[in-house]
């Protein structure tokens, strides 16, 4: 199965620093540079939207988003195109994209300090209502899948490391979002390279 829209969310751990209004001067310049995989076409701010999307750096593939959702600011990579042939593949896909867009802003001097995104939690939503409706049964669906590539992102091929995998709401109304804890040093380069090594094996 393959959902409409996959996203993937890496929350900031210093969002003190982060002022919505330098993202959509970063954004543009990341057009102008093409600094990241795909092809990148606008910005859309919305950061006088309460708890909104915030700015939105929007591409033909996927879209990047600096997201105050909840009150909890962080990086939405959301994929909106299918070529995967599965789950595991786009979710696997997603969850790339969004930490090369985190590695990306770690490095950006425009921030001071600079910014830390945390890699102990995710937040993955499918934005597929018709498919993917928020209801126990998806979770009983997708989660194994789901585990194997977050299996891969950890390294916990031997099974011995805790990974906390469970539905974010209950509420009906609500996209069907799955919470990630694991208890990890790791930082961000560490799981794009463990996300790598994983497919490899």
């Amino acid at each position: 199965m393959i959902p409409f829209r996959t996203q993937v969310k890496f929350f900031l751990s210093n969002p003190q620093g982060a002022k919505l209004s330098t993202f959509s001067s970063l954004f543009q310049r990341w057009i102008q540079q093409q600094a990241l995989e795909g092809m990148l076409i606008d910005v859309a701010d919305y950061a006088h939207v309460f708890e909104g999307p915030g700015v939105v750096l929007i591409g033909h593939e996927a879209d990047y988003a600096i997201e105050n959702k909840g009150s909890r600011l962080g990086l939405l990579c959301t994929r909106k195109r299918q070529p995967d042939p599965d789950l595991p593949a786009q979710l696997r896909t997603t969850i790339r994209l969004a930490l090369m867009a985190c590695a990306l802003l770690e490095t950006e001097s425009s921030f001071r300090p600079r910014l830390k995104f945390r890699t102990d939690e995710i937040e993955i939503r499918f934005a597929d209502r018709l498919r993917l409706p928020n209801r126990p049964e998806t979770f009983d669906l997708v989660k194994d899948d789901v585990r194997g590539v977050l299996t891969e992102l950890y390294g916990l091929y031997d099974g011995t490391e805790a990974l906390d995998l469970a539905p974010a709401s209950v509420d009906p109304r609500h996209l069907f979002t799955l919470s990630v804890h694991h208890q990890t040093s790791a930082g961000v380069s560490d799981l794009l390279q463990q996300l790598k090594s994983g497919v490899q094996k």
